[in-house]
């Protein structure tokens, strides 16, 4: 199996966190991050984060009566055109002129508003990561390596080995740690 344009992580990376780690289990390690990192992207409601999967995007908003607008991917690269009710809305020229302006998460418009309306603000600009951030990588190794530590005793609480030694497992689905950085990335709705 190859590796997903969105992978959180490569097959070397996870191998280099979990103790010794042969090569007789590539493919059900690249399964595993391919598919763990779509429910990752699920959870945190973006489909995407790498700039180069997203592309170019053009996209339609409400409009809010308001002076800024969240864009549903982030951060933000570069903003090629505002458009409000199919007026064209120029770049800013300073922080103060009018026109509009953006930072890492937000379109801010001087002098404009985003006038209330139906789908009748339209936003054309670049959004993503240029590479999957390192603490959202390592949250991702540390999830996955656990889930694929965890497939050699599914169902199984504990073991006890001889009567002598009762060994426990931690039987949660992600550890919180990794949930943490998870819940940094996730989009909220608005």
């Amino acid at each position: 199996m190859a590796a997903a344009p969105d992978d959180l992580c490569t097959v070397a990376e996870i191998k280099a966190w979990l103790p010794n780690q042969g090569n007789n289990d590539d493919v059900t390690l690249q399964s595993l991050i391919s598919n763990a990192s779509l429910q990752v992207l699920q959870y945190i409601d973006r489909p995407h984060i790498l700039a180069s999967v997203l592309g170019a995007l053009t996209e339609n908003y409400d409009g809010n009566d308001s002076d800024r607008l969240l864009p549903r991917q982030f951060p933000i690269i570069s903003v090629a055109g505002v458009s409000i009710d199919g007026v064209p809305i120029q770049q800013a020229t300073t922080a103060v002129s009018a026109g509009f302006l953006w930072d890492g998460r937000r379109i801010l418009l001087r002098g404009f508003r985003f006038c209330r309306g139906v789908q009748n603000v339209q936003l054309s600009y670049s959004a993503g990561y240029p590479n999957v951030p390192l603490d959202l990588k390592q949250a991702a190794i540390e999830a996955f390596a656990l889930s694929y530590r965890q497939r050699v005793r599914i169902g199984e609480k504990s073991n006890s080995m001889g009567g002598q030694v009762t060994i426990a497992f931690d039987m949660s689905d992600v550890p919180p740690r990794s949930m943490a950085v998870f819940n940094q990335y996730r989009r909220l709705a608005l």
